[in-house]
């Protein structure tokens, strides 16, 4: 799968377009590059495999998107989506966790009445507890 090539930009370069980012082979940034939106289908970003219910499950990066966003070189990591695991699901016991720590974190520690909104760490109390308000 890594040294896909993209067909369109194969042929710009044939045309003597220099594309920036666009080494299918990997010998000039050590993996496989192509430019921001042209990676070759079957490889995806950790987004785009969290979004359709998948997880990397340990395998290496397979390529990499290489752009210039204000200035700055960014980099996205591809893993191979037929590689891909299913999400993981948090059992029930780790929800339960998960809920007592969020109450927690709305429960002021001055009046214990649990709030609608998480109590500023700043404060480490309500708003209605702060003085001034908070302010």
């Amino acid at each position: 799968m890594s040294g896909q090539r993209v067909t369109a930009l194969d042929q710009l370069q044939a045309r003597g377009m220099h594309i920036d980012f666009y080494d299918p082979d990997g010998s000039r940034y050590g993996l496989p590059t192509y430019p921001y939106r042209c990676a070759p289908d079957g490889l995806a970003t950790m987004r785009q495999l969290r979004a359709s219910g998948l997880r990397p499950a340990g395998q290496p990066i397979a390529a990499q998107i290489i752009w210039r966003h204000r200035g700055r070189r960014r980099i996205a990591y591809l893993y191979r989506t037929d590689q891909a695991a299913p999400k993981r699901l948090a059992t029930a016991a780790q929800l339960a966790a998960i809920e007592v720590a969020l109450r927690a974190r709305r429960t002021c520690a001055s009046c214990a009445a649990e709030k609608p909104y998480y109590i500023p760490r700043s404060l480490g109390e309500c708003l209605d507890c702060a003085p001034e308000g908070g302010r």
